[in-house]
């Protein structure tokens, strides 16, 4: 009798659709009040699946909120507290997403069940403490639970402004394509990301390439970069690059790990491309495409912000974009020829021992030095910085 009551409902709008007589106002109305009344009914019943289905109607037709009809609110609180109790219990962190996400859609986040899934979700995830679960749900991207938070603190962002400052180096290479070197780059914004996916998958992989390296310690080597140099403290008072960096990962709420080369390294890519590297971890098919396969196709970074600035496409209002990534190097592969063969370097990563490579271009050519990986699982996007040329 319910079910029917929804079609017959369904039927009579369609109807008075086609025959132009229902006004704006009455379908949501009607449709209100027909559930308000079904739900009552199913509740009495204790007919879970109809309450369920009724409430994917009130969902569909925006009556899930706090606006809604006290029986349907108090039905979604009833189901999401339900759903968010057996997933807690059953300790699984994908039904533990799964009831946090159907929560959110439920309008019930306010749960005391809702905070208590988010921790042990956290918990079994092994996320940084930092990460503010709940806000993951609530700003879904993507199909995955994502925020990007814009760091709005005035010490943060200067903070950020000195790493791009330190690791600018004016040196011209042929992919600027003729274009000046510019003086600096100036930030604009600056966004932390926290993906939940990513960074499972990035933690697993950075475990792996330890346990590796533990295993067969042979041409492994420590390698410095621009992002983590010491600098002189003495010579301009300022805060040193390697301060910076430790300092954005304990903000993070996990150190960077030496001992399989961990290291913050810059990207250049353009305003949709960020976006979709954040939400869909990066791809190796399209690595390379706008900065060669001088090293094989894999994907490019680099420890100056001048190079990455290279392959940063602007919007209209010249405005750019830079990813800070997480990169575990692991055991590198280093290169410092001038004439290369990709394929080898692939083969290096692929078929061999080594985790990525290291072409120093700076050495042989006087400009760069360029870092590949061909595994997306040994990159996570920490940060995605907007500036400006000058």
């Amino acid at each position: 009798a319910l079910r029917a009551g929804v079609e017959e409902f369904k039927d009579d709008m369609a109807s008075k659709a086609r025959e132009g007589v229902m006004t704006l106002a009455e379908s949501p109305a009607r449709m209100q009040k027909l559930l308000t009344n079904q739900m009552d009914e199913a509740l009495a019943r204790h007919d879970n699946h109809m309450v369920n289905q009724l409430l994917d109607n009130a969902i569909a037709n925006h009556l899930v909120g706090a606006q809604a009809p006290s029986i349907i609110r108090s039905a979604a609180q009833q189901q999401a507290r339900r759903q968010l109790r057996e997933a807690i219990d059953c300790a699984d962190p994908k039904r533990i997403k799964g009831a946090l996400v159907a929560a959110k859609r439920l309008n019930a986040t306010e749960l005391p069940e809702f905070e208590e899934a988010v921790s042990k979700y956290k918990d079994l995830r092994k996320l940084p403490v930092g990460w503010d679960v709940s806000l993951m749900v609530l700003r879904r991207e993507g199909g995955r639970m994502v925020a990007k938070l814009e760091l709005e603190d005035p010490n943060v962002r200067d903070r950020f402004q000195r790493l791009l400052d330190l690791t600018h180096r004016k040196v011209y290479t042929r992919d600027r394509n003729g274009e000046a070197v510019p003086e600096r780059l100036q930030l604009l914004t600056v966004s932390a990301v926290t993906n939940d996916e990513s960074w499972a998958q990035y933690v697993a992989r950075r475990e792996a390439v330890r346990r590796e390296i533990d295993a067969d310690i042979t041409d492994f080597h420590r390698y410095d970069v621009d992002t983590l140099a010491r600098g002189d403290p003495l010579e301009d008072g300022g805060e040193s690059a390697e301060s910076i960096a430790l300092a954005l990962a304990e903000d993070f709420a996990s150190p960077l790990m030496a001992e399989v080369n961990e290291v913050f390294l810059f990207h250049g890519t353009s305003a949709a491309a960020a976006e979709k590297i954040k939400t869909h971890d990066f791809r190796v098919n399209l690595a390379g495409s706008n900065a060669g396969t001088l090293y094989g196709r894999g994907i490019y970074f680099s420890e100056n912000s001048t190079k990455s600035d290279e392959y940063a496409s602007p919007l209209s209002n010249g405005v750019r974009h830079l990813l800070l990534c997480r990169v575990t190097l692991g055991r590198v592969f280093y290169s410092d020829v001038k004439d290369t063969d990709p394929r080898a370097c692939e083969d290096a990563c692929l078929k061999g021992k080594f985790h990525s490579i290291l072409g120093d271009r700076k050495k042989c050519r006087g400009t760069f030095r360029e870092f590949v990986v061909f595994d997306e699982e040994q990159v996570y996007t920490n940060y995605i910085l907007t500036y400006r040329r000058q």
